[in-house]
């Protein structure tokens, strides 16, 4: 039985020294990671600085959206005049406008006169006549007095817009005047609703000095959008007569807020008269993708697939109609389609009818257009580098970059500007593939456990044929 201690010992120890061999592989490799420099990164701008602040923004150049590695655009730096990275964010580029519309009301004097209540309705009825015999009819619960009222109407486009505010005009009177005016709104002249109560209106002089208000602000719900009718009935308290109102306006406030945006055109390779690919030189989370056939007066039905990377496999997105028309109504190409920030490298399109002759649909992709916000350590000039497989994420978010007082009253779009200059080559394109310290002690790691397991079977082989062998050599002849 001496041939099967040995057996025993040899497997023990040889699981011994390939257990100890493995706890060796699998445990971390701390390998310190060494501070990122210009060198680290594909290509390099000169930020150009003019005073002493301690934020700047930075508009990026197209080149950083088609290099950076990352999608989120995290793969940048700043760096200062002594080569150390500074802190960061990227923020969207948000652009807000407020447009004032004016437009003019067509009045329409109304005579009014006050029904007193039945036994059906305990409120009072108010009619108001016009000249030409349009009549309305109002029911309030309060009591109503003899006033001065007129009818405005919305005309032409002015109909498919909100209205937040009446302008009045009259003429100056000798005397000071001051009224209240109740304002109703209605689309059919039938069903009206109150948009404002007891507003002032007054007209007040004191030598040369006039006190004008003869505006009224109407609150922004549903009722008073796209309203056609407007109803004023204007009480001036029993003092002298209301002035004889000569024009009237709307104002109408618009207010637009958007993301800019940065075009990325597709590279088109034609599979087919009715197959296309195209391929972006990196992922890209797209806001809309844009579809345009190259021949005139084209109307196509397409089938649109995707995919994230080279690797990944093709996902239906949408079946659309593109076209480009050119006739009486004027030059008209397909609507962009929304991609709400999809993850994009690739589309292919299929014509479900019919082709697009000799050249493919020209296609365009967007994303949103990011600023990177720097907080201006050390002392210029910056850098701005980008493109590095290497880099991880240092963004930082917005808040934290800069405290709440130092952000502009008007926004993060009025912090100063940093003026990018030429584009430079700083580690040159193998930047983009280069790997980590980390990651390389990781695969160094993966390729060990691999060869000691493999290591470790054959060694497990080679026990089990000296077993074998002196089993078979035991045996009695």
């Amino acid at each position: 039985m001496m041939w099967l201690k040995d057996i025993k010992n040899s497997t023990f120890n040889s699981g011994v020294a390939l257990g100890i061999l493995c706890l060796f592989s699998l445990s971390p490799v701390y390998a310190e990671s060494p501070e990122l420099t210009p060198q680290d990164f594909y290509h390099g701008a000169e930020l150009e600085t003019t005073e002493a602040f301690p934020f700047y923004r930075v508009t990026l150049p197209e080149e950083v959206y088609r290099e950076s590695v990352k999608p989120d655009l995290s793969d940048m730096r700043v760096f200062n005049s002594s080569g150390q990275a500074v802190t960061f964010s990227l923020s969207p580029v948000e652009q807000s406008s407020v447009e004032m519309r004016e437009s003019p009301l067509r009045i329409f004097p109304l005579k009014m006169s006050v029904d007193k209540p039945d036994g059906s309705y305990q409120g009072e009825r108010i009619t108001l006549k016009s000249a030409d015999g349009v009549e309305i009819k109002i029911s309030q619960d309060e009591k109503s007095e003899l006033a001065t009222s007129y009818l405005l109407q919305v005309e032409g486009e002015q109909e498919n817009q909100n209205l937040n505010q009446i302008v009045l005009n009259w003429a100056q009177s000798k005397h000071n005047w001051q009224a209240h005016v109740t304002v109703f709104s209605s689309r059919d002249l039938k069903s009206w609703h109150k948009q404002a109560d007891n507003a002032p209106l007054m007209d007040l002089a004191s030598g040369s000095d006039r006190l004008l208000l003869n505006h009224i602000d109407i609150d922004d719900n549903y009722n008073s959008k796209r309203a056609r009718y407007w109803l004023l009935v204007i009480n001036s308290d029993g003092q002298s007569s209301a002035p004889i109102i000569t024009k009237a306006n709307s104002i109408a406030i618009i207010r637009d807020q958007r993301t800019e945006t940065v075009d990325l055109p597709f590279n088109a390779k034609a599979v087919s008269k009715i197959e296309v690919e195209y391929v972006l030189d990196r992922p890209q989370p797209l806001t809309t993708l844009s579809i345009v056939p190259e021949q005139k007066n084209t109307v196509l039905p397409i089938s649109i697939e995707y995919r994230t990377s080279h690797d990944d496999q093709w996902h239906w997105l949408m079946n659309t109609v593109v076209y480009q028309l050119d006739g009486e109504t004027g030059y008209r190409v397909s609507e962009p389609l929304s991609l709400n920030q999809k993850l994009v490298q690739g589309i292919r399109i299929k014509a479900i009818n019919g082709n697009w002759g000799e050249q493919p649909p020209t296609m365009t992709g967007t994303r949103n257009q990011i600023d990177v916000i720097f907080n201006a350590q050390g002392s210029s000039p910056y850098l701005l580098a980008w493109g590095s497989h290497q880099a991880p994420a240092a963004t930082m978010m917005i808040e934290q970059l800069i405290p709440a007082s130092a952000i502009p009253k008007s926004g993060l779009n009025d912090l100063p500007r940093a003026h990018v200059g030429s584009v430079m080559v700083l580690g040159g394109e193998q930047r983009l593939t280069a790997t980590s310290s980390a990651e390389q002690a990781s695969q160094w790691q993966k390729w060990l456990l691999w060869g000691l397991l493999i290591v470790g079977v054959i060694g497990l082989a080679l026990i089990v044929v000296k077993l074998a062998r002196e089993v078979m050599g035991s045996r009695p002849q």
